[in-house]
């Protein structure tokens, strides 16, 4: 049996490791980015290339050249050419003569996703894979550290007896194995090794300078965190309001807001943590001039004693500009699905949503914060959208307002029918609220005067419309129903009315062979193309096991009878609306959305199996299918309710989002990788879809 080592000793600088990027500051020294110092940069990159694969014959001794003429080499008698990484994201290799008629003479190979030690054969589509035996790093820092200690990540072929630094640890079926690395200052060496059953072995050794140092932040030379500055942008606001300045500087200092022109200044009040300071200071605006660009300048003073004297000012400033509520004008939508959100919070899916708004609609601004206009949608409520959405609207500044005289309920062929005046183009919005068993429609710039209001006999769904002038201008509609178990609704314009639409069930038994029968499910394969989702341990793409487990529940559904619309139905690019607006436009009675987790530190931390819902009225959706998927033995996550993903923040139908596992934990990883895993999935979702169903019967 032949015994096969390599030991190829390099420092990584390439993507596969992972970045200790710093943060941003600004400094009376300087304004820099602070990085880690990447030692690696002077050293060589080795690289290492089994070009075998691209020749028809007679591999050895051929003329290659990299990166059209920038390197040329001659392969060895293996067909292995080796060389220093170029500074580039690409590699074009042409060997010569080209290889033959149906082969490219060229072949690009793209550096993304390489990891240390580089050696890869080269495949004739650009691809590269590893020969046996391998062992690889997954997760290192940088050369030059300064962690007394790193989570070191390896993967090697399954099954091997797999060590880091002499110690023996756990191989899981990914081939992944890790283990905690505590450095000593000066040079620390990191060496990983398998051994395949058949005695072949691999083993790679890197190097990792530790340098020692205060993670605080010193007070000198002065600094302020410009991130943690407030207001985050520039604003025009009202004169009745109060503008909050806050930020993170140099720890026990003094610090003013300059305010010009006026040449006044307030003092910071100052809050004291480990190595900075808060300071907060508020701005009455009632005195401003309208119409006048105040800006706003940070001054940072010394403590008395301190070893530095110069005042720091950072070149970092806000502008604020105060306007009578008569000055703002009006705003037009112009774009489809503009969000009307409750704030600018910025979150992972965007601020929390009040409303999709359609092109035409007008709305009253009162205010600005930097690329967002501030609504005006009552004397008590406000919102903001985004300026690229909206067009100015000239002549009159005044909010549109009108009357509603009537509204009717009647029975039709999809559903109960409501129809509400929109004679002016204002916002609405509409709520679910199942624990009152009602749905509230909100119009902004309506008044009632109304006498009339209508219902037909055999409405399913509606049990009464009742009223509300909750403010002058805010008209609020009650959609009072005859039960909680919802199918979905849609409200939309048409011509001068809203029109709401509460969805009938759909016709289905859950009895014989076909229980699904005259049901219509759409399920989502989450990301796909260029949008991979989460990257799990060992390099499994999330974009992957969505689409595997979105065909086999898909099957599933279709034994079972159901006609099934597959979302995406192979690797490719949809955006997000796109992806809504085909189920709504099939008009699917269920949508599941399919993804996996990520997150936490460490490779055992944060783990489980979860839902998520953005209408209430579907969160029992949700609760069937989580409790079924712990069935599978995973962790619990939990239920996550006001879900802010665009896919499933609909109201046409039950749309519910699983995550099945999380992809950054070693175990879970380990299962999701496992098709007859997540065909167990898939079964536990189908389960918990029929368990719903049987509620939605009841």
């Amino acid at each position: 049996m032949r015994r096969i080592l390599f030991v190829i000793i390099m420092v990584p600088v390439l993507s596969g490791g992972c970045s200790t990027a710093g943060r941003t500051f600004r400094t009376a020294g300087n304004e820099a980015r602070l990085t880690e110092r990447q030692a690696g940069r002077t050293q060589a990159r080795a690289v290492e290339l089994d070009l075998g694969a691209l020749f028809l014959s007679g591999h050895a001794g051929r003329k290659v050249t990299i990166n059209r003429g920038a390197l040329e080499l001659v392969t060895g008698n293996d067909g292995i050419i080796a060389f220093d990484m170029p500074d580039t994201d690409t590699l074009f290799i042409s060997p010569e003569p080209c290889p033959g008629p149906d082969s490219p003479c060229t072949v690009a190979v793209p550096l993304s996703g390489w990891l240390p030690p580089y050696r890869y054969a080269v495949l004739p589509d650009g691809s590269v894979e590893r020969k046996s035996p391998w062992v690889e790093f997954r997760r290192m820092p940088q050369a030059v550290t300064h962690q007394p200690q790193f989570d070191f990540l390896c993967r090697s072929e399954y099954p091997a007896m797999v060590k880091i630094n002499g110690r023996e640890l756990k191989q899981y079926k990914t081939g992944i194995f890790f283990t905690t690395v505590n450095f000593t200052e000066g040079i620390n060496r990191v060496k990983a090794e398998a051994v395949y059953p058949d005695g072949s072995s691999a083993s790679h050794e890197m190097e990792f300078l530790y340098e020692k140092r205060d993670e605080g932040r010193q007070p000198f030379p002065l600094w302020i965190e410009e991130r943690s500055f407030e207001p985050a942008a520039d604003m025009e606001v009202l004169p009745d309001e109060v503008v909050k300045v806050s930020f993170s500087a140099s720890r026990g200092q003094e610090a003013w807001i300059d305010i010009r022109p006026g040449r006044k200044s307030l003092k910071c009040i100052r809050e004291d943590f480990d190595d900075y300071s808060l300071y907060r200071t508020e701005i009455p605006l009632r005195d401003f001039p309208a119409g006048v660009a105040h800006t706003l300048s940070v001054r940072l003073v010394p403590a008395a004693g301190s070893p530095v004297k110069d005042v720091y000012r950072p070149f970092l400033t806000r502008s604020i500009i105060v306007r009578h509520a008569e000055d703002y004008p009006l705003v037009r939508i112009k774009n489809e699905h503009t969000r009307l959100v409750y704030n600018l919070g910025a979150p992972r899916l965007g601020g929390p949503l009040r409303s999709e708004l359609g092109p035409g609609i007008v709305l009253k601004t009162c205010g600005k914060v930097g690329s967002s206009y501030r609504i005006r949608l009552s004397r008590t409520e406000t919102g903001f959208v985004d300026e690229q959405d909206t067009e100015l609207v000239t002549g009159s500044r005044e909010q549109p307002l009108y009357s509603v005289t009537t509204m009717s309920c009647a029975p039709s062929v999809r559903g109960d029918v409501i129809t509400i005046p929109w004679l002016e183009p204002v916002p609405y919005e509409v709520f679910p609220d199942p624990g009152g068993k009602r749905i509230v429609v909100t119009v902004f710039g309506a008044e009632s005067a109304a006498t009339w209001v209508s219902h037909r006999a055999g409405c399913r769904v509606v049990d009464r419309l009742t009223w509300e002038q909750s403010t002058p201008e805010t008209f609020r509609i009650y959609v009072n129903l005859k039960t909680e178990k919802i199918w979905g609704y849609d409200i939309r314009t048409e011509g001068k009315n809203l029109v709401l639409v509460m969805r009938y069930p759909p016709v289905f038994s859950l009895a014989g062979e076909k229980p699904l029968k005259g049901l219509k499910i759409a399920i989502e394969a989450g990301h796909g193309g260029s949008g991979l989702g989460a990257v799990g341990l060992s390099g499994l793409l999330e974009k992957d096991i969505n689409l595997d487990l979105s065909f086999i529940l898909g099957d599933m559904c279709a034994g079972m009878g159901a006609e099934v619309v597959q979302i995406r139905d192979r690797d490719m690019d949809m955006t997000l609306i796109e992806k809504r607006d085909k189920a709504i436009k099939a008009a699917a009675d269920i949508l599941i959305s399919i993804h996996a987790n990520a997150g936490g530190r460490g490779y055992l931390s944060v783990a489980g199996t979860s839902t998520y819902w953005h209408n209430p009225l579907w969160a029992p959706l949700a609760e069937t299918i989580y409790n079924r998927l712990l069935e599978t033995g995973l962790g619990e996550f939990g239920v996550v309710g006001s879900f802010n993903y665009t896919a499933i923040r609909m109201t046409q139908m039950p749309a519910v989002l699983v995550e099945q596992a999380f992809m950054t934990h070693a175990e879970d990883e380990e299962k999701l990788a496992d098709p007859d895993f997540r065909r167990q999935m898939a079964v536990k979702i189908l389960e918990g879809i029929i368990d719903y169903l049987k509620i939605m019967k009841e």
